[in-house]
């Protein structure tokens, strides 16, 4: 196939028509913050569609993974999991509620300070995040496999790169 004969696709239009447009503008960054946005609405999807095969949204999806990241025994303070999840203590208040609700967490207080309440998996919601993380990291290993392990290296450190460029100007 000849680089003419390769199909364009939704990005490669967008910096066509502004190159046609605007011959003036360098629009070489769309080619990359375009794929970012779309690769990031196709992977809300991807997920998406996973998750709410178990009931979940990637929401509850985040607390859950949040209180399984942080080993036995799957407890932490609301405060802490908002910080992880990058939350407001409404919004984490919130899932909290809807994952105790479901079953899957427990609020407890605090032995020493019952002002202090923490958020523990039950044995049902463990149960549940240990099987979905399995399939959840199957779908992103099975969607890798097209790229080469070098290349996905590379990838991983560009991101990198990206995102602390990002920060920089925060």
């Amino acid at each position: 196939m000849t680089s003419q004969e390769v199909k364009l696709d939704q990005v490669d239009r967008i910096v066509s028509q502004w190159e046609r447009e605007r011959p003036d503008l360098d629009v070489s960054p769309v080619e990359i913050f375009g794929r970012i946005a779309r690769v990031d609405m196709l992977l809300g999807k991807f997920v998406n569609d996973f998750l709410v095969q178990h009931n979940l949204t990637l929401g509850l999806f985040d607390v859950l993974t949040g209180l399984r990241r942080s080993g036995q025994p799957y407890k932490l303070k609301p405060s802490d999991l908002a910080d992880m999840t990058m939350l407001t203590s409404g919004g984490i208040t919130g899932r909290l509620d809807q994952l105790e609700e479901l079953g899957f967490v427990e609020r407890t207080s605090d032995a020493q300070d019952r002002r202090v309440v923490f958020a523990q998996l039950t044995q049902e919601g463990l149960s549940l995040i240990d099987t979905v993380i399995e399939g959840h990291f199957s779908r992103e290993a099975e969607v890798l496999e097209e790229i080469d392990k070098s290349d996905r290296f590379e990838l991983a450190g560009l991101l990198r790169k990206l995102e602390k460029a990002l920060e920089s100007r925060q």
